[in-house]
């Protein structure tokens, strides 16, 4: 099942908006029947289109949440202090 430009886009758009695999699979109207493969090829078939563009819009969102946060740490938020740490260990542990 290959999916249109359009709705590759749609996909990383989506994913990006934090819309779980199968949730998505709804949103491009993709049969009843091909949802499941669909949300695995998302998750873990490296290198297929899906995989490509959930991940890409996944890590989109990740990346703007994390300079949001190091932001308000930047500027002495308690809250997002802790988590700007754990960024930098996580990092670190990925060496």
């Amino acid at each position: 099942m290959g999916l249109t430009e359009e709705q590759l886009t749609l996909l990383q758009e989506y994913a990006a908006a934090l819309i779980t695999p199968a949730e998505i699979a709804i949103l491009l109207d993709i049969s009843p029947s091909d949802r499941k493969s669909f949300s695995v090829r998302c998750r873990i078939h490296e290198g297929t289109q899906e995989y490509e563009a959930f991940h890409r819009g996944r890590l989109t969102a990740k990346l703007e949440l994390r300079k949001n946060i190091i932001k308000l740490a930047k500027a002495g938020s308690p809250a997002a202090e802790p988590l700007a740490e754990r960024f930098l260990q996580e990092q670190n542990l990925d060496k």
